[in-house]
């Protein structure tokens, strides 16, 4: 936690820094923070898929289920990235399409999951 908050701190430094002198340097200097601290971040990706496997192996849980609650994750922190780089470049509009975007995909990709309960719930009231 100490390296992304680090890392964050002078990334920011940098870019404003950078920005008074030449705003594209300040936005790509900006963007390689960002993608820093997005790498770093996956590597703790592996303690969350085992934890989920091991979670898949106690009870009834098909790994289709947890695939699809990785790839939501994937889909948030990349539409969340891409967004608050597109607010920092000045873009809100673009920046808004981005969030629709992410979660308009959440959505999609969990509707097998809604589809799921909704038969659930069907069977347990019938």
């Amino acid at each position: 936690m100490l390296v992304i908050g680090i890392v964050g701190i002078v990334s920011a430094l940098m870019a404003v820094q950078f920005k008074t002198m030449k705003s594209e340097y300040g936005i790509l200097i900006s963007i390689a923070g960002c993608i820093f601290i997005f790498i770093y971040s996956i590597r703790g990706l592996k303690n969350i898929i085992e934890l989920l496997e091991h979670i898949t192996s106690l009870g009834n849980v098909g790994t289709e289920y947890i695939k699809i609650l990785l790839k939501i994750l994937g889909i948030t922190f990349i539409s969340e990235i891409s967004s608050d780089i597109a607010k920092d470049c000045g873009y809100a509009a673009l920046s808004n399409q981005i969030q629709i975007f992410g979660k308009m995909s959440i959505l999609l990709i969990s509707l097998p999951i809604f589809s799921e309960i909704i038969s659930l719930i069907g069977t347990l009231l019938s």
